[in-house]
């Protein structure tokens, strides 16, 4: 009887423990990064992501930028590290990162898969790329940091100033896996328009309509560009603080990024760990982001084209009609880059003025994130965008951005592009001053009668505060712009 009654206890313990794994492994494991309404949230916590960074596209690896090294110049790990904490030193808590695999591999040495005599083997993804990656994302995560991993990017596939195409593993030449003939891939390209590294997978329109022979040779390429993928999630599904974007300014039909997003959180669903996707597009309006992002697909909206040849009115314009989209289709806006400084080589970035109004004018607005690009086409970490991002800060001390909403209408006696405002009318309003018009503006505060507000100035320029002072509700009253340069006021109850 005791041996029976043993054996029946035994079974119930083994029953439980059993019970408890199955439950304890089952459940999904929520990632930190998530989305609250229209803001980010980072360990349950509202965040906004502000930031910039002076290396190149995949900065685990490129040093900084230069109007001439165009990302080939290689950062030590001490270098990489010390790049971020300045970042974070001022208030930044963001990086994007390209990862373009074909530059890192044939050009700056940092191979991602093995090698087989005197060419590649596609089979085996290893080496110091992908090392380098996981630190680069291990000690971002030590500091709070969120990573944008953008997988592909049209530029490592061309010939090009960059040069990436011809030393990549997925050149058919370079490779021990498959031929021309075999990929339908050619060894030379000029440009990215056409190329069938970017088209080959279900869903796409040229997939669908190729001939059997010409799907065979998608289906070849695909198999390797999954085991890329493979090698990728193995090593960042053990973080949370990434999210992953599948393309840097795609031009490419959507089922391309779509195809490897279902991919992807494929992958995270079948470990029960939740992740964040989105796709980056060359061009975007108000209409995409109505009628591709209105898609269970994406996650967030990133409208980083939106910046630099939109200047000034244009600029607020085309962000809060962003905004006012992306809220019909339930969705977060993003700003990964934002162009514009003096040492822009071309006219349509434009100049270190125009890209602090980017900033500021999107924040107003509503964006969850705003990331200077990097040299010379964008600010990067220089000291006016590290003055710019401290000033974010301070002015969030006072209030915070999700707790208040765009309210233009409540200036009165405004110039164009003279100033934004975003408010909670009676408790909180953030103000902010562009360079332009006479520098003062009416605040409504008639509904508000027999309350006073403190008003705390930000240098933008120094990332300082300025003055204090005090406002009473009851009229319309006057605020004047304390001196030249771009201004921001914390405005509080």
């Amino acid at each position: 009887m005791n041996s029976v009654s043993n054996l029946y206890g035994k079974n119930i313990w083994q029953s439980l423990l059993m019970c408890i794994s199955i439950s304890m492994f089952s459940q999904p494991v929520l990632g930190q990064i998530s989305i609250k309404d229209r803001y980010w949230q980072y360990k349950g916590e509202p965040v906004l992501f502000v930031s910039g960074s002076g290396h190149g596209h995949n900065p685990f690896i490129d040093h900084q930028m230069t109007t001439t090294n165009d990302g080939r110049d290689v950062s030590t790990e001490a270098e990489v590290i010390a790049h971020m904490d300045e970042m974070v030193g001022v208030g930044g808590n963001y990086l994007r990162c390209v990862l373009n695999p074909g530059m890192a591999h044939g050009i700056q040495g940092f191979r991602f898969c093995a090698k087989s005599g005197d060419k590649d083997d596609l089979n085996t993804m290893t080496g110091a790329f992908w090392s380098r990656l996981e630190l680069f994302i291990s000690e971002a995560k030590k500091r709070n940091v969120v990573v944008q991993l953008e997988i592909w990017d049209r530029f490592d596939l061309i010939d090009g100033s960059w040069q990436s195409w011809p030393v990549s593993p997925f050149n058919p030449k370079n490779n021990i896996n498959y031929t021309s003939e075999q990929s339908g891939l050619n060894t030379s390209y000029g440009s990215f328009n056409q190329h069938p590294f970017l088209k080959g997978v279900p869903g796409h329109p040229d997939y669908e309509s190729a001939s059997a022979s010409k799907k065979a040779q998608y289906d070849v390429v695909r198999g390797f560009q999954e085991k890329f993928i493979d090698k990728l999630i193995s090593i960042t599904f053990k973080y949370d603080n990434v999210l992953y974007c599948m393309n840097n300014e795609t031009h490419e039909h959507p089922a391309w990024g779509k195809y490897w997003i279902k991919y992807i959180r494929n992958k995270a669903d079948s470990r029960g760990k939740k992740i964040l996707l989105t796709d980056m597009f060359l061009h975007i309006t108000e209409d995409k982001v109505r009628n591709i992002y209105n898609s269970d697909a994406y996650d967030y909206v990133d409208i980083s084209q939106v910046n630099g040849n939109a200047p000034g009115e244009d600029h607020w314009s085309r962000v809060k009609g962003m905004i006012d989209a992306a809220r019909e289709v339930n969705k977060l806006l993003h700003m990964t880059k934002m162009y514009g400084a003096d040492t822009a080589p071309g006219k349509w970035e434009g100049n270190t003025d125009n890209v602090i109004g980017e900033m500021w004018r999107g924040l107003i607005a509503g964006v969850a994130c705003a990331r200077f690009h990097r040299p010379p086409w964008g600010l990067g970490l220089t000291v006016q965008a590290k003055s710019c991002i401290a000033a974010v800060r301070k002015i969030e001390s006072k209030v915070k951005f999700w707790n208040v909403e765009p309210r233009r209408d409540l200036l009165k006696n405004r110039e164009t592009d003279e100033a934004y405002l975003a408010a909670k009318p009676g408790q909180a309003y953030i103000l902010y001053f562009t360079t332009g018009g006479s520098g003062s503006v009416g605040l409504d505060l008639t509904d508000h009668a027999n309350k006073d507000f403190d008003l705390c100035w930000v240098d933008i320029g120094s990332g300082k505060w300025g003055a204090k002072d005090t406002v009473s509700g009851g009229s319309t009253v006057t605020i004047n712009r304390p001196g030249s340069g771009h201004w921001a006021a914390a405005i509080v109850r």
